[in-house]
């Protein structure tokens, strides 16, 4: 019986280190706010919907572990808890 050939082939390869991720833009927000002394802040960014501003607010502010809280009623605020 003859072999077909394979429509694909295993080459042996270093695989390249990954770039670390640099922080997201809603940590720096985040940070940024705690180093600031305000007890509140409206955030504004352009070419966001605020959905999604308070969905990487919070994500941020969980990873940080910080005492702040995403308060999103039509615009997104950052409290300090």
């Amino acid at each position: 019986m003859p072999r077909t050939a394979k429509p694909y082939r295993l080459v042996p390869a270093e695989v390249p280190k990954q770039a670390g991720r640099r922080g997201s833009v809603y940590a720096e927000i985040v940070a940024e706010f705690v180093a600031s002394g305000v007890e509140s802040a409206l955030v504004e960014m352009s070419g966001r919907k605020a959905n999604s501003l308070n969905v990487g607010l919070r994500k941020a502010v969980t990873t940080s572990g910080v005492r702040v809280k995403v308060v999103r009623s039509g615009q997104v605020y950052l409290l300090k808890a």
